[in-house]
């Protein structure tokens, strides 16, 4: 079963983390340290002969080597590599665990349709049940370790129960070449229509509902089975699982500390500090991809599938069966009364936490408010004010523009004027854009600013308009 720790980190304190180191079973301790005691027992040993066996002469092409070796390490990028098969693992693992099914939905739909008390309305809504069950007992069991060394052949389940003799005997004579998941399935239909002909069922659209609810289940049934099917190409775990290892295994001599002269042999050079701390992050990182890879497998995180069986027979039993039909007298209850209050303790009175909108203190200012008017619906109210704006401020900045061209071209002298640019029409046709000149601001930021010099009888009267108020 999964490891639960959510209560450990109810809140975010220092102590949680604390809390969590100190949890055991599926730990990321628990799954490193064995090959990090390996690994630092191996690096140990290698700094142990380097110092004592290989001569002070070939050290010097050995720390060479080794750094070489080292800036060769940094082409093979384990993080993009094992961060991408760690998310695909992950959302395959989510998408099993949505497919998990429970009972209670099935239970509740068939009872609360099919109606009755009597005996065959009871075993009716009971075997609906139990062939549910069956048919998902018989699809964990193919795909589940746990499940199938509890149930290790059809036999097992008739001496749990879950089916009869007369009942594996037709299972059995079922030839179909292929798995049989669907017989329970197709006899709880059959049951279904059987009991609306039998009126126990009043309308068909409620046969519908029914039918539906044992589709949805079934389905789920099918979606993990095709995760057992088709699992993640092998090739890209074994390259992930591969890289990670042969990239640490290669910095058992990249990082190892090579004196170059006769020294003092000092023990804590041998403890390798940072290198075998990137390798329990990555290797943790990895055994992560690693038991979530087949989350129906025998690991501390992996699906209970036994608890899911022995669930949904005793919730489905219980609810189609021992609480059919049944109710509590009704009660008037205290929340008809408007003065009655929530309650709560007497603790968590003096801290509420009432939820109010962000901006539902601001006062906004007297000076800031307007009147109310009518807006015609065809208008939209922010392009109508954009729009004012816009043309506004094109109209201030053509007067400004207008203004500074003209204030430059008198104060340029006569062979600074641009040239006049002219079109092979020019002689013929007398354009206004015929006259471009860019001019240039040297004490100011550089820019360009086309000018057009209009015709005379344009250009007056662009002076006259331009003119200071």
């Amino acid at each position: 079963m999964t490891v639960s720790y959510a209560l450990s980190v109810s809140s975010a304190r220092y102590s949680a983390f604390l809390r969590l180191l100190r949890k055991w079973k599926g730990s990321v301790v628990k799954a490193v340290w064995a090959e990090l005691l390996v690994w630092i027992c191996l690096y140990a040993t290698i700094s142990i002969i380097i110092f004592w066996i290989i001569p002070t002469q070939y050290r010097t092409a050995l720390n060479k080597e080794a750094a070489r070796l080292d800036n060769l390490l940094g082409i093979l990028d384990i993080k993009f590599m094992l961060g991408f098969f760690v998310t695909i693992v992950v959302d395959r693992w989510k998408t099993i665990l949505q497919n998990i099914s429970f009972i209670e939905t099935v239970a509740l739909s068939v009872s609360t349709i099919i109606r009755g008390t009597d005996d065959n309305s009871r075993l009716a809504r009971r075997s609906i049940i139990r062939y549910l069950v069956l048919s998902q007992a018989m699809v964990y069991r193919d795909i589940s370790m746990r499940v199938r060394r509890r149930f290790p052949t059809m036999k097992s389940l008739m001496e749990a129960g879950f089916i009869f003799e007369n009942e594996l005997h037709e299972l059995e004579q079922t030839e179909t070449g292929y798995n049989k998941y669907w017989v329970p399935v197709n006899w709880c239909n059959s049951i279904v229509w059987r009991m609306q002909e039998q009126k126990y069922i009043e309308a068909p659209v409620s046969t519908n509902n029914v039918l539906n609810n044992i589709r949805d289940f079934r389905t789920q049934l099918e979606n993990l089975c095709k995760f057992d099917w088709v699992p993640i190409p092998i090739a890209y775990p074994q390259i992930v699982f591969l890289a990670v290892r042969i990239h640490f295994f290669f910095t058992l001599f990249t990082r190892q500390y090579i004196p170059l002269e006769t020294d003092e042999f000092l023990w804590y050079r041998c403890i390798p500090l940072i290198p075998a701390t990137s390798f329990f992050l990555y290797l943790g990182w990895m055994k992560v991809a690693e038991a979530l890879l087949n989350p129906f497998g025998e690991d501390d995180d992996d699906f209970e599938g036994n608890w899911v069986i022995d669930k949904n027979i005793k919730t489905g039993m219980q609810i189609v069966d021992d609480s059919h039909g049944e109710c509590p007298i009704l009660n008037i209850d205290q929340f008809s009364d408007p003065k009655f209050g929530p309650m709560y303790p007497s603790i968590l009175v003096e801290h509420p936490h009432v939820y109010q909108g962000s901006a539902a203190d601001v006062v906004i200012p007297e000076s800031e408010k307007s009147k109310m008017v009518h807006v015609d619906s065809k208008t939209s109210v922010a392009s109508g004010e954009s729009k004012e704006r816009q043309s506004s401020i094109r109209r201030r900045f053509r007067r400004l523009s207008s203004r500074l061209n003209l204030r430059r071209s008198e104060s340029q002298p006569p062979h600074s004027k641009g040239q006049t640019i002219k079109s092979p029409g020019a002689e013929s046709t007398h354009s206004a854009f015929s006259n471009l000149q860019f001019v240039t601001e040297e004490n100011e930021d550089p820019r360009f600013e086309l000018r057009i010099d209009m015709d005379e009888n344009s250009d007056k009267k662009d002076k006259k308009d331009n003119k200071l108020p």
